[in-house]
């Protein structure tokens, strides 16, 4: 009976991680589309859009601590650490300064220089700006509540519903890096939607720098909203009421487990020797880490780098520094 639970679980995360790489692929194609296709311009948000300064103006507060959609029960090392509102804002605050990077000023028209192109600068906006927050102690207080099924349904039914991104955070910030990337394979294993690695330690996965510990589960509705950007009109629409309906409606979820399974294991360390095997290339895709290790920053005041640059540089090494 086991040896058949483990074959049914190996069959269901093989599947899910087909149609997650499907998914992802689409997603990693229109990434590429308005970074290196049709690249986005700096400064088509003004410096007083609300993506770029964080608060709603349906109210004049930060957007990001109206759209927490859970919070788990604080267990009592937290008790006298940041406030959650305080953590989600400073998750988002730190996104926003990306957009803001690639935002026009009166001293940057276009925006200014910086490591990330500004089509990537907009798509962190986008998610954040728009998203829904979960907020838990630690990854097995996380997983404990997602392998809840109707914890996975009320999940999924505010993507469905809302078409926005999730963003799941946790209160630890002492994590061990490891268990971070099972966890993030654990909901790589239960939704068909890419997870991404994002903290305040040494990247790990295909991870970014973030104050805390920060999940953002990919489901792909950034795209309708960051192509808004290319127009005026979609500029103006782009920004999200805040969240009011109530998706989780019990305050503890009890799942079947609070530990990821040897498939969610091999994933995570499949992952991590992927992402070492890339050597100086590191866990960055979109853009070049030999390049931004050396100083180079896309400058919007000048013509960005499209698909032609890259072809030469990659094949002929013109402007290959």
């Amino acid at each position: 009976m086991k040896t058949l639970t483990k074959l049914s679980d190996l069959i269901k995360a093989a599947y899910t991680w087909t149609h997650l790489t499907v998914h992802n692929t689409w997603g990693i194609i229109n990434v590429f589309n308005i970074v290196w296709i049709r690249p986005m311009k700096g400064g088509l948000l003004k410096s007083d859009h609300p993506m770029v300064t964080g608060i709603n103006p349906d109210n004049g507060e930060k957007i990001w601590k109206q759209n927490i959609l859970f919070q788990s029960i604080r267990s009592s090392e937290y008790q006298n650490t940041a406030s959650d509102e305080d953590i989600v804002c400073d998750v988002g605050n730190h996104m926003r300064k990306m957009v803001e990077a690639s935002a026009s000023s009166e001293q940057y028209p276009k925006g200014k220089p910086d490591r990330m192109p500004p089509a990537i600068n907009y798509i962190h906006g986008c998610v954040h700006y728009n998203g829904g927050f979960l907020i838990f102690n630690d990854f097995k207080d996380a997983i404990s509540h997602f392998s809840n099924v109707d914890f996975q349904n009320s999940f999924k039914r505010f993507v469905n519903e809302e078409k926005r991104e999730p963003v799941t955070i946790f209160r630890n910030k002492n994590y061990d890096r490891m268990e971070y990337l099972e966890f993030v394979c654990f909901l790589r294993t239960i939704f068909p939607w890419f997870s991404n690695t994002n903290g305040n330690k040494k990247r790990i996965g295909w991870g970014n720098p973030a104050p805390y510990a920060s999940v953002n589960t990919i489901t792909g509705h950034w795209m309708t909203d960051t192509y808004k950007i290319y127009s005026e009109k979609g500029r103006q629409s782009v920004c999200r009421p805040a969240v009011t309906k109530k998706y989780f409606t019990e305050a503890v979820y009890v799942g079947e487990r609070a530990t990821v399974k040897p498939e969610e294991k091999f994933l995570a360390h499949f992952t991590n020797e992927r992402v070492i095997a890339r050597g100086e290339k590191g866990n960055m895709f979109f853009v070049d880490l030999r390049k931004l290790s050396k100083g180079y920053k896309f400058d919007p005041n000048k013509k960005l780098p499209h698909i032609g640059d890259r072809v030469l540089e990659r094949f002929f090494h013109v402007g290959k520094t």
